[in-house]
């Protein structure tokens, strides 16, 4: 297991540098949750924001995107250099991550 803070960069860095450390099939399986959570976001947040306020759009998305979240971080999860644990302690940054990416207008990497 890595340190706390060990782990939140391995995991951001995982995330915005194409996930080093992580076996060929590993990658592509969490490079396609990712995605696929990713356009979840995009796509709940758009229908939102036409709705209701942006913050609450990007609220409601997160919220309507949970198995997709939740299947990216399982994938993740696999990988040799972040456990479950890990995973675990720095999800609520990844979801704070995720909250700017959508009120930014999803304009950065995520």
């Amino acid at each position: 297991m890595t340190t706390r803070s060990g782990a939140a960069r391995v995991l951001l860095l995982a995330v915005s540098l194409g996930l080093p450390g992580v076996a060929p099939a590993q990658a592509g399986a969490v490079a396609d949750r990712h995605a696929a959570w990713r356009g979840c976001l995009h796509r709940t947040f758009t229908l939102q924001a036409a709705l209701t306020s942006r913050a609450r759009a990007a609220e409601a998305s997160l919220h309507a995107c949970q198995d997709r979240e939740a299947a990216y971080l399982t994938a993740l999860s696999t990988s040799p250099l972040v456990d479950g644990d890990d995973v675990a302690r720095v999800r609520p940054a990844l979801l704070q991550r995720a909250r700017g990416w959508l009120l930014a207008g999803g304009t950065r990497p995520l």
